[in-house]
């Protein structure tokens, strides 16, 4: 059985950048919309309010499997196009009831102001997530770089920012 989860994310562009805040993984698209309303409230969020983007995340899909080559750069995170879709036969992540997830990324430094990041995926438990890792810097790219993985455990359904931005 495939299973998936909702990413909340606000990606917006200004004069000077353009900027990604990850809001958090829900497991039900209304508890997402809370949130959402909820940082309408705060500076920034309220400054760019068309540009929250609610997005379904397939769960225990590797995204990177093969390695890298090249460099992606900070909002490397945009790379999936037409492979990132979820099957009509997945399944939202609630019927698992779980509390958490484990989000696993790779960022490394290009430069000062620059980072290489990908997000490789998120899995159900950390032995899953960890057993990526271990996978992952055997391949290209990310066999130079191997102590570069995060590997973060997320609360469902939590409140990430408490504030504003900008």
């Amino acid at each position: 059985m495939n299973y998936f989860l909702y990413a909340l994310e606000h990606v917006y562009t200004d004069n000077t950048h353009r900027d990604r805040k990850f809001l958090g993984y829900f497991d039900d698209p209304d508890k997402a919309q809370k949130e959402k309303e909820r940082l309408f409230l705060f500076r920034g969020f309220s400054d760019y309010p068309n540009d929250f983007y609610l997005k379904k995340v397939e769960l225990n899909k590797i995204n990177w499997q093969n390695g890298f080559t090249v460099v992606v750069g900070e909002m490397g995170r945009d790379y999936l196009t037409e492979d990132d879709f979820i099957h009509d036969y997945s399944t939202i992540i609630k019927k698992l009831s779980l509390e958490t997830v484990f989000k696993v990324s790779h960022v490394y430094s290009i430069h000062t102001f620059l980072d290489d990041e990908r997000e490789i995926g998120v899995f159900s438990d950390q032995k899953m997530a960890t057993d990526v890792v271990d996978l992952l810097k055997q391949k290209d790219g990310f066999n130079n770089y191997p102590d570069d993985f995060i590997v973060s455990e997320i609360l469902l359904n939590d409140k990430q920012w408490s504030s504003g931005f900008g």
